[in-house]
């Protein structure tokens, strides 16, 4: 699928003719409930050219929750040092023999080469290698379009084939000039995406990694699968993905020979023998019906589950589809979080992770997952706007103002390097002072005590209290009772 070349002077059009409607539609008092603007824009364009209108990152919701949830603070010093909170976010250990840890418990969420143009993709690999020669390991996920060269690949294997697809890469996009051996050190933990559209070619792709993630869908096309328009499938694109250049790529929206629990804990059996049992495997589902995937994922062999909420991004998804399907990612937690919480009800805990999804970008939303029960986050969005995404929702276009999904040109590659590091760090010392003002060394003692819903709608879908003080009184009587009990008996009587 691809939209004329003229597609901005199109939208522009549409744009004005609809916006002259509205004038009309105004002046006979038409109630707003019923007029989206957005709408019927896209109605326009479906009916210019009959194709199914797409957008990129996420969907538009009326309310996601996070802004009616707050922390409740736990502390009034001020000479606090927080630097030494611990942070950290481990996977694995539960059936593999390995654990990735990162030093902080958000990574990068998925987005694949050819949704990211290459540099795009080459400053997120620098940016983490920076980072981890100053000492905070982050975590890294390709998404679904086949590792690259030197994520899963040693300079030194003397392979020609490997070499001469490096050259052609960096040549394609004018970055002949990067140094070949510094790209190839790796120093971050990569996860690599086992999808239902199997878009890679070299067996190096889940044998070199440090954890395998299955994706099963995500939060902006639940039950859709995905899709990389023919545009943006350049010959470099679809040789790394083993698919013919220029047609689109379409996942199928479900894997072929996973059609059931048992056919998942068939294919994690698959995985784990072809991996000694070594890498850590997830799980990823769209946020829809969680409670029974997570049941289902939790006696599948897995180490862990990723859940993408109604919000979560994505480079090209239809409409319909992303505005109309799927849980709010605060919700999705919960029912997740439930569901684990039956199921070590009569077990023994052990090493199982959940990992959220959608809509979360900065330290407050991080917190606030981690609280109701997650382990760690995975941002795209985030990102994006860390290397100057303008939310402009044209991913799917392969014309990107910032270049990131498109006009790659535009890319400023250093300059994107350093911004994400920064936004990394700067989130990392929030995150520090969050934990440290509730009075806690670990993010990981987070729980839903140190959160309260602000009205009663947030309370439904949260299950936290509405009243804030409630946990106060809590602490207050618990403290009394501590107490009464060291007072000596002979005080008491």
């Amino acid at each position: 699928m691809s939209y004329p070349k003229d597609l901005l002077d199109i939208k522009r059009n549409l744009l004005k003719e609809v916006s002259s409607a509205a004038l009309v539609t105004k002046s006979d008092n038409f109630n707003s409930l019923y007029y989206d603007q957005s709408k019927i824009i896209l109605d326009a364009r479906k009916a210019f050219d009959g194709l199914i209108p797409y957008s990129g990152l996420g969907a538009n919701s009326t309310n996601d929750y996070f802004s009616s949830i707050d922390l409740i603070g736990g502390t009034l010093k001020t000479d606090i040092d927080c630097s030494n909170v611990d942070l950290s976010l481990s996977i694995g250990g539960r059936y593999s023999n390995r654990k990735i840890t990162s030093d902080i418990p958000f990574f990068v969420s998925g987005m694949s080469y050819g949704s990211l143009k290459l540099p795009a993709k080459i400053a997120l690999h620098l940016a983490l290698n920076q980072l981890a020669d100053d000492g905070i390991r982050v975590i890294m996920n390709t998404g679904e379009g086949g590792a690259l060269p030197w994520e899963v690949h040693d300079f030194n294997n003397g392979n020609p084939n490997v070499m001469d697809q490096v050259s052609r890469l960096l040549k394609e996009h004018n970055l002949d000039s990067i140094d070949r051996e510094q790209l190839f050190r790796r120093k971050y933990p990569l996860v690599v995406q086992y999808a239902s559209g199997r878009f890679w070619k070299d067996p190096d792709y889940l044998l070199n990694a440090d954890a395998i993630e299955i994706k099963i869908g995500q939060g902006a096309k639940i039950g859709h699968g995905g899709l990389l328009p023919g545009s943006k499938v350049t010959e470099l694109v679809a040789e790394n993905r083993g698919i013919p250049p220029y047609k689109s790529a379409h996942s199928p929206s479900r894997h072929l020979d996973i059609l059931g629990p048992e056919d998942l804990v068939a294919k994690i059996l698959e995985l784990r023998e072809l991996t000694d049992w070594n890498v850590p495997i997830i799980v990823k589902v769209g946020a829809s019906r969680v409670q029974d995937d997570i049941s289902i994922i939790l006696k599948s062999f897995a180490d862990a589950a990723a859940i993408d909420g109604y919000v979560g991004g994505t480079g090209a998804a239809p409409w319909e589809i992303r505005d109309s399907i799927g849980v709010n990612t605060i919700p999705a937690i919960r029912l997740a979080k439930d569901a684990i919480d039956n199921y070590y009800s009569k077990r023994d805990m052990d090493e199982f992770k959940l990992i959220a999804h959608g809509g979360i970008w900065d330290s407050k939303r991080i917190a606030k997952c981690i609280s109701l029960g997650s382990n760690g986050v995975g941002i795209g969005t985030g990102f994006l706007i860390s290397m100057g995404c303008t939310l402009v929702q044209d991913c799917y276009t392969n014309t990107c103002p910032a270049g990131l999904t498109g006009s790659y040109e535009k890319l400023d590659i250093q300059s994107s390097v350093n911004r994400i590091v920064n936004y990394i760090k700067g989130t990392r010392v929030e995150l520090q002072n969050i934990v440290g003002s509730l009075g806690k060394k670990r993010i990981q003692d987070l729980n839903k005590e140190d959160l309260h819903a602000t009205d009663e709608i947030s309370n439904l879908v949260s299950g936290l209290s509405t009243n804030a003080s409630s946990y106060y009184n809590k602490i207050k009587n618990k403290d009394i009772d501590n107490i009464l009990r060291d007072i000596p008996e002979i005080t008491k009587k």
